[in-house]
């Protein structure tokens, strides 16, 4: 009896994750969905936050695609916080000159959430616009972006980010779960909030904006902050960030969603408060179903597999539904030696090996939490 609860209760669980979730939204948009934000015409003063580690080879291109950007100079300040590098990044930076740039040197690495609250302390600005250096915008980027501020409810307004894509099974599986992700955050932007931003582009007003914790992600505790205070985060779609990295190979990609997860968890642990259903609503029920379910899929994969070997004697239903999970790591598995090989196949295997990589990452980050990792610093992938 404990084995078919455990079966049914797993299955029940990842079908609302990945469909039911997404079906709730789609009819809640239908009766209670936002207006979209209308350009007010105003022009508030920018302060363009860039944090560096080690840039030497963009950091100049970066400062000139900021200035290049398509909005009055004499509204916008660019702040660059050096967090410790020990290439040529500071060197650059004390010999570059411009009266909008302003150049602060950590003494030593401190990581991203902490260079980011030492520039919005010193920022003069009305808006905070957090960019990274190896993201480069069109000149239209930031007018896009501001637009989300038109709605006097929204505390932070993020942008898309556009990655280099090859022919690998990885990139496939990252278009196709990227499309899934947009769908699901133009819902949210209908209905709610989104929780968090893309670390690459987001903005928040100076006046409301709250520090976050150095060892936690400012990208996704930042906005939770403000949501406890009654801000929205929403998605502007038409607000690009071009990442001027390599396509991400399956071990880049690996590391990165195993960090997004940890920074993800402990972000959920310290806001906590957000996901009690009685004082949040529907708020947190949407943060628990679209993150904290989501990141411990694989605890139910695995209940629910293990449950199903212990329910083959009740019958041959029971049998179809092991023989089907079975095909879908074969099939994952599949992608995988693809992938090493060099081939590319469809959807009908990358979309499975994409998954699976996901599930495993979101293991390794589970592990890194229980070990008390932080991954408070980066290292910028070329």
């Amino acid at each position: 009896m404990t084995a078919c609860f455990v079966f049914w209760f797993s299955l029940a669980a990842l079908l609302y994750v990945y469909v039911g979730f997404m079906c709730l939204l789609v009819l809640i948009a239908l009766v209670r969905r936002r207006p979209a934000p209308r350009w007010c015409g105003g022009e508030p003063s920018v302060s363009i936050i860039i944090c560096a580690y080690n840039e030497e080879k963009s950091i100049v291109q970066k400062i000139e695609n900021c200035l290049a950007l398509d909005y009055p100079h004499d509204k916008i300040e660019i702040i660059v916080v050096s967090d410790g590098s020990t290439d040529g990044t500071n060197d650059i930076l004390n010999a570059y000159r411009h009266p909008l740039l302003r150049v602060m040197f950590m003494p030593q690495r401190a990581g991203k959430s902490a260079c980011q609250n030492r520039a919005a302390q010193e920022a003069r600005n009305d808006i905070l616009f957090f960019t990274d250096a190896t993201t480069m915008h069109p000149p239209e980027a930031l007018r896009v972006l501001l637009k989300g501020f038109s709605d006097p409810t929204v505390g932070c307004v993020t942008g898309r980010p556009v990655f280099r894509r090859d022919a690998s099974m990885t990139c496939s599986g990252l278009s196709r779960r990227e499309q899934y992700e947009l769908f699901l955050r133009r819902k949210l932007n209908d209905v709610q909030t989104l929780f968090g931003a893309q670390d690459c582009m987001y903005a928040i007003p100076r006046r409301i904006f709250i520090p976050t914790r150095p060892d936690l992600d400012s990208g996704f505790v930042g906005p939770l902050q403000l949501l406890a205070k009654g801000y929205r985060t929403v998605y502007v779609f038409d607000a690009l960030a071009y990442i001027e990295r390599r396509p991400p190979s399956l071990q880049d990609e690996f590391a990165r969603r195993s960090r997004i997860v940890l920074h993800g968890l402990r972000g959920l642990i310290y806001m906590r408060r957000l996901m009690n259903p009685l004082r949040y609503g529907f708020t947190a029920v949407a943060l628990i179903s679209s993150r904290l379910l989501r990141w411990l899929s694989p605890v139910l994969l695995l209940t629910l597999f293990v449950s199903n070997l212990f329910l083959l004697h009740r019958g041959p239903a029971y049998g179809v539904m092991l023989l089907m999970q079975v095909l879908f790591y074969a099939a994952a598995w599949t992608g995988y030696r693809c992938e090493r090989k060099g081939r590319h196949a469809g959807a009908l295997l990358s979309v499975p090996f994409y998954f699976c990589m996901l599930m495993c990452a979101a293991v390794t980050a589970m592990v890194n939490l229980c070990r008390g990792e932080t991954y408070q610093t980066w290292q910028t992938r070329r």
